[in-house]
């Protein structure tokens, strides 16, 4: 190496290292597959799954898509493929006559065989793929190869393990990931040579997470899924990410589904959802949800390591963002780093800031915005910008006086929901949604879990012709205040209604 590359690579390690809070990072190569921004997850798969206006492609799976007897099991499976769902889940558990069932927990009441419940006709014929979770405990060998044959012969029988339907086993990393050991060597034997390129193994993992996500890889299983509340949620999906592992995330609730799941759709392979599955039909279904066009600035670094950045706002083409003297540095941290963001970040010192277009909600509706960040200044003397566009209009995600809060401008003047900033600290880092869809509370929550929202707002969110800028607050096109002191790794505007 010269000298003078190796002094370039001095000094650019001291820079990075400057700005980074304390944090241990360094100067690395990008790998180039990390420059891709759609997953190749689903490719091969015959169902038209939902995409994104951004080409994310996302399946959705029926949460607990069985009921308490074969009857009510073929009743919610009916539902499930009426409204869209990609992927139907069935919990399994073995009975003391040694049959597979269908069902949360051993009950040993009659509930429905999985036997039956795969001879259901309209789910044989339609294009939907299986979601089979294991809940059985594991305890010995001989009692997981019982239950994991029984499973693979009925998948094969009813044709649910095709190149274009693949089949998933999934389990929790608690001991009874074990039963999809078993199911892997069994899949290497002569009897599945037929299915065992088409099914798929996935650990639900809630503990010890890093390491259990390493663990998923060697054991030549296909993906992870996260609880959706997950601590420091972005740093490991991206670490599963960078592994080569299919990502999701379980169990998004009904209510305020629409939110979660619009702001989560971009950036995991599966979500599991009980949205949707009352007795009415939702106006706005799953794949509505997903396929819809409401995208205006979409920027994840995770994958990016170099300027420019590319952003991308109503659809698929990306939009670069050059190197400046006010643009913030990148920071990259490995997979094995564990450290609460891996990948790419930005990092914000407090005089910095990325402006992308003047994107403006619809008249009479608002804003869904998302930010995951890292904070390194939890009480600034003035107001900080995480990404706004507030100027005597729009939104803004800040903090302000204690305060972390998101508000948007309606009716002459801003409403907020909020949290203290007691509630974070510099070492994690926080995924924060914000909403307000022109008729209703602000809305904000952290980490997925909802705080302080505002009193009751009526009316779109004022419009005005200022940029979205992240790390400071826009005072026309160019002039910039209230900057930001921290690391952000992803953010996300759309323009946003009532659903």
């Amino acid at each position: 190496m010269s000298a003078t590359k190796l002094a370039f690579m001095s000094l650019a390690t001291v820079l990075l290292s400057a700005c980074g809070g304390g944090e241990d990072m360094a100067l690395r190569s990008e790998p180039a597959e990390l420059r891709a921004t759609a997953s190749a997850y689903w490719v091969g798969v015959g169902r038209a799954l939902p995409q994104s206006a951004l080409g994310n492609t996302v399946a959705i799976s029926c949460h607990n898509c069985y009921g308490d007897t074969l009857a009510a099991t073929q009743a919610k499976v009916g539902k499930a493929l009426a409204r869209g769902f990609d992927l139907v889940e069935f919990d399994l558990t073995t009975h003391a006559d040694g049959k597979v069932y269908v069902e949360h927990g051993d009950s040993e009441l009659p509930r429905g065989s999985l036997e039956a419940s795969l001879a259901n006709t309209a789910l044989q014929q339609s294009d939907r793929m299986l979601f089979l979770e294991v809940k059985e405990k594991f305890t010995t060998t001989a009692q997981s190869d019982a239950m994991m044959l029984q499973v693979l012969r009925a998948v094969r029988d009813g044709n649910y393990a095709t190149a274009a339907r693949p089949a998933f086993l999934r389990a929790f990393m608690d001991g009874r990931h074990q039963h999809l050991v078993r199911a892997k060597q069994m899949l290497a034997t002569s009897e599945f040579s037929g299915i065992r390129n088409h099914i798929r193994l996935h650990t639900l993992v809630e503990s010890d997470i890093r390491n259990n996500i390493r663990t998923t890889k060697s054991l030549g299983f296909d993906g992870v899924e996260l609880e959706y509340r997950t601590g420091d949620l972005f740093g490991k999906i991206q670490q599963a990410k960078m592994l080569g592992l299919g990502v999701g995330l379980y169990t998004i609730p009904a209510s305020m589904g629409e939110a979660y799941l619009s702001a989560l759709r971009e950036d995991v392979d599966f979500l599991t959802t009980d949205y949707d599955l009352a007795d009415a039909a939702k106006p706005s279904n799953v794949r509505t949800l997903i396929q819809e066009n409401t995208s205006l600035v979409y920027l994840n670094a995770a994958p990016q390591s170099i300027y420019p950045l590319n952003y991308q706002r109503t659809g698929a083409t990306g939009y670069p963002l050059a190197a400046g003297a006010s643009t913030p540095a990148l920071e990259w941290l490995d997979a094995a780093s564990d450290e609460d963001r891996v990948g790419g970040s930005m990092v914000f010192a407090g005089s910095q800031s990325l402006t992308t277009w003047d994107a403006d909600n619809d008249a009479a509706g608002g804003y869904l915005v998302t930010a995951v960040v890292n904070f390194d200044d939890l009480n600034p003397a003035t107001t900080a910008s995480i990404i706004a566009k507030s100027d005597s209009g729009g939104f803004a995600m800040e903090q302000n006086a204690g305060l972390l809060r998101f508000g948007v401008h309606a009716n002459g003047s801003y409403h907020y929901a909020s949290v203290p900033m007691t509630a974070f600290n510099g070492t994690d880092s926080y995924f924060i949604i914000g909403a307000y869809d022109g008729n209703g509370a602000v809305r904000l929550w952290v980490n997925n879990t909802e705080r302080t929202p505002s009193i009751a707002v009526a009316g779109g969110v004022t419009q005005n012709n200022s940029p979205v800028v992240i790390g400071a607050d826009p005072q026309g096109a160019t002039d910039r205040r209230f900057f930001f002191k921290g690391k952000v790794q992803q953010v996300m505007v759309q323009k946003w209604r009532d659903h």
